[in-house]
Order: C-alpha cells, then structure tokens, then sequence
C-alpha cells in the first residue's frame, strides 16, 4: 500500500510541475510551439512519474524535454519556411500535413531515452 501511495505522490507532482510548466508556456512562448509542449508535458508525466525512479531524475528529464522541444519548433519553421522558399509553395502543403507528425519524432525519440536514463538511475548505473 505504501508503494502505491508513492507512486500517486509522484504522480500528482508530476501534474503540478506539469500545470505549472505549462502555464509559464503559454505565457512566455504562445502559438503551436506552447501547444505541443503542454502535449508533451502532460503524456511525459502521466507515463513517467507513476514508474520507479528518483524524482530528481523524472525533472530534470522533463526540463530537458522542454527545452530539447522549444529548440525544435523554433528550428524546423524556420528550415521548413526555407524548404518552401527554395521549392515552391507545394512544401507549404506538406509541412502543413506533415507537421504534427514530425513533432512525434522528437516526443517520441525523448520519451524512450528518458526511460532509458530512468531505468539506469534506479539500477544505479548512472554514468554508463
């Protein structure tokens, strides 16, 4: 019972960084960029907070997942503006279309390193 009831801490941690991440988004970055961050600040935390590991870890992974996220919807606006630019506007389409999904490969990618380094810091292998 007691595990359970860590877990739950954890989790409504979690949820307050996350609310609380998510609120200092929404005022400082706004748009698309915010959206897809609250995303991912809330799919992080409701898969990775409940699981074994030290709490520090969980954070400092999310931090680093926001800012990792921050840098990529600055970055790929930027190359897919200079795509459209130098293709013609069909890329426009596509990065219309496409956009959303290619925001799951950074998601994606984040989330199954975090478990690595999750899975690590609870074996005490931090450093390999």
């Amino acid at each position: 019972m007691g595990e359970y009831k860590w877990k739950i801490n954890h989790l409504i941690f979690g949820f307050c960084v996350g609310a609380i991440a998510s609120y200092v988004l929404l005022s400082y970055v706004g748009g698309e960029s915010a959206f897809i961050l609250i995303i991912f600040n809330f799919l992080y935390i409701s898969l990775i907070f409940p699981l074994n590991g030290k709490i520090a870890a969980k954070f400092s992974m999310l931090l680093i997942g926001n800012a990792i996220g921050l840098l990529w919807n600055f970055l790929f606006p930027l190359f897919a503006h200079a795509v459209a630019y130098h293709f013609g506007e069909l890329f426009n389409v596509l990065y219309i279309i496409l956009g959303p999904f290619l925001n799951l490969v950074w998601i994606v990618s984040f989330w199954s390193t975090s478990l690595t380094v999750l899975a690590n810091s609870k074996n005490g292998r931090a450093g390999t």
